[in-house]
């Protein structure tokens, strides 16, 4: 009996550490994914073209993988492209999203979800986005994953219009 015991535990002292490592990495990946549009969110609003692409390539450089990088540059970077804002699926974002940004591990990727004002309609818009990241926990891609009107910045979790 003692002799199982000791081979549970010894067992189980190789499982853990993995267990833990495992669990940080998540951990880790959805920090970073909070990082990248929270620094984004305050890059996006330069008026200054030459700013927002220089820092905004840094910070690819950092949070992207090479192919990510290298589709959201070509997109900026092609005079006949219309410029679409791939890291946000074309919706944008806003220093006022910052503080409501949340980030959720769903399966192989990210939900990410953030409110924005549309000036244009008057109204808040809450965005939900799928990023998914490569092995070494780099943005691979990002895909829309709904709008749906809010009643205001704060109303991620709450009670949505109809």
């Amino acid at each position: 009996m003692k002799k199982h015991l000791i081979n549970f535990l010894l067992l189980a002292l190789f499982i853990l550490p993995t267990v833990c490592q495992a669990q940080q990495q998540v951990d880790n990946n959805q920090i970073n994914v909070r990082l990248f549009y929270c620094k984004y969110g305050s890059i996006y609003e330069l008026t200054n073209y030459d700013d927002f692409y220089k820092q905004y390539t840094v910070l690819l450089d950092e949070y992207a993988s090479s192919s990510f990088k290298r589709s959201v540059l070509s997109e900026l970077d092609d005079p006949n492209s219309p410029g679409a804002d791939i890291a946000t699926d074309d919706h944008g974002i806003q220093k006022l999203s910052l503080d409501n940004l949340k980030v959720e591990k769903r399966g192989t990727y990210y939900l990410v979800s953030y409110p924005i004002y549309d000036s244009d309609e008057k109204k808040y818009i809450e965005i939900g986005l799928n990023v998914t990241l490569d092995n070494h926990g780099k943005i691979k891609s990002v895909t829309g994953n709904y709008t749906k009107e809010i009643n205001n910045s704060n109303d991620l979790d709450g009670q949505h219009k109809k």
